[in-house]
């Protein structure tokens, strides 16, 4: 088992030793990440991405550096690049920059082996999306949305408001939120919804009816009916038991 560890170890410290060399690149972000999904290394790009130093970076998880429902994403792909040991080349996908813009990127991801052929972790390099890239065209509605969501979640905006908003049909904005976030509009807005009162319930002290009014339910009761369907508690015990940890 020590063998396999330093091996283990051995292989992604080669692979981390490589981010620098991307640092003169500008829009480029790159990672080595463990198969537990902790960065082992990454590059200014990325760290900067989460208003971080790339010293504070290392032992997090995407679940730590930006919003859950983008690193859900992310982990989603890690895992299937895990599984199945093939690379991921060029995926567009929504980052969220930690000033709170959206932006597109182009994302390739590969599975890092030992000498013994074992998947030990995955390295990954991010690059802006050039307006004249394949699929770039019409991403900027649903990076708009997604900012649209957050500015004016008190007001519970509807899934047609929010199309009208960016300029697309609801059809167009179903299927882009699908393609990006395997879920639907309405449950994505929801999931936006639900982040955004746990965050407050973790780093604020504003009770359950202001936290709902924030997050735009009609009333504290169906927000706390939506949240224990999510969480599996009731928000004040969410917010006693973290208080706890």
């Amino acid at each position: 088992m020590k063998t396999v560890t330093k091996t283990t170890s051995a292989t992604l410290a080669a692979a981390a030793a490589w981010t620098p060399l991307l640092e003169t690149l500008d829009n480029v972000m790159c990672w080595v990440k463990d198969t537990a999904g902790c960065f082992v290394a990454v590059n200014t790009g990325l760290a900067a991405s989460a208003g971080l130093e790339r010293a504070a970076v290392t032992g997090k998880t995407d679940a730590d550096l930006y919003a859950p429902e983008f690193a859900a994403v992310y982990q989603r792909d890690d895992a299937e690049v895990l599984a199945s040991g093939r690379a991921l080349m060029n995926k567009p996908e929504l980052v969220n920059m930690a000033d709170g813009e959206v932006e597109w990127r182009l994302t390739s991801k590969v599975a890092l082996r030992d000498p013994a052929g074992r998947i030990v972790g995955t390295a990954g390099i991010s690059k802006r999306m050039a307006s004249d890239v394949p699929g770039a065209e019409g991403s900027d509605p649903l990076a708009s949305l997604i900012r649209q969501a957050r500015e004016h979640m008190a007001r519970g905006l509807t899934v047609a408001e929010l199309a009208a908003r960016a300029n697309v049909s609801v059809a167009t904005l179903e299927r882009r939120i699908r393609v990006n976030f395997g879920t639907t509009p309405r449950s994505f807005l929801a999931e936006i919804r639900l982040n955004e009162a746990a965050k407050l319930l973790k780093e604020s002290n504003l009770n359950v009816a202001e936290i709902a009014d924030r997050a735009g339910y009609e009333s504290p009761a169906s927000f706390t009916r939506a949240f224990r369907r999510r969480q599996g508690v009731a928000p004040g015990e969410f917010r006693r038991r973290f208080r706890r940890a």
